[in-house]
């Protein structure tokens, strides 16, 4: 996962907390199309030896492993976008444009690291103001979700 921030002047920043992701969709269309030609190659060498039956779980298999590369594909894309203006927080989350828009006034918030009931469950990094709250970094490891609840508790700090 990274997280980008990018100060643009004393009161204002932006961080940007993405999936790392490994593959583009470029890549990933290639890869569906590489092994869907494999698997109906193979589907038809059975169904000519008599095994017509290969075809439809051959096919049911092409189909599933479509929709669970774009089920990736889609979360991956996925994108929190934390601003710190002057006087307000905002917390923007979505894919293409911001499906969630969150906003808090900058001198009532406050980033609470909730830990954990059992140690193996991750923490939760939370904005709170006025008896509302956003998680955010969900999709973090721990160790970025501690530097970027310092990192948001500093600017935040900072009048």
């Amino acid at each position: 996962m990274s997280v980008t921030q990018y100060p643009e002047q004393l009161d204002d920043a932006h961080f940007i907390i993405r999936p790392n992701n490994s593959i583009s969709w470029q890549g990933t269309r290639l890869f569906f199309i590489a092994a869907a030609i494999v698997t109906l190659a193979v589907a038809i060498l059975f169904a000519l030896k008599g095994a017509w039956m290969v075809l439809p779980f051959a096919g049911l298999e092409i189909i599933t492993l479509g929709v669970c590369l774009y089920i990736c594909a889609c979360k991956n894309a996925e994108c929190e976008v934390i601003h710190i203006g002057k006087d307000y927080v905002r917390v923007e989350k979505g894919r293409n444009k911001a499906r969630q828009c969150v906003d808090f006034k900058r001198q009532w918030s406050r980033v609470s690291l909730i830990k954990p009931e059992r140690k193996w469950y991750p923490s939760r990094l939370v904005i709170q103001s006025m008896g509302r709250n956003v998680e955010v970094g969900a999709s973090l490891v721990e160790e970025d979700r501690i530097s970027l609840a310092k990192a948001l508790k500093q600017k935040l700090s900072q009048e």
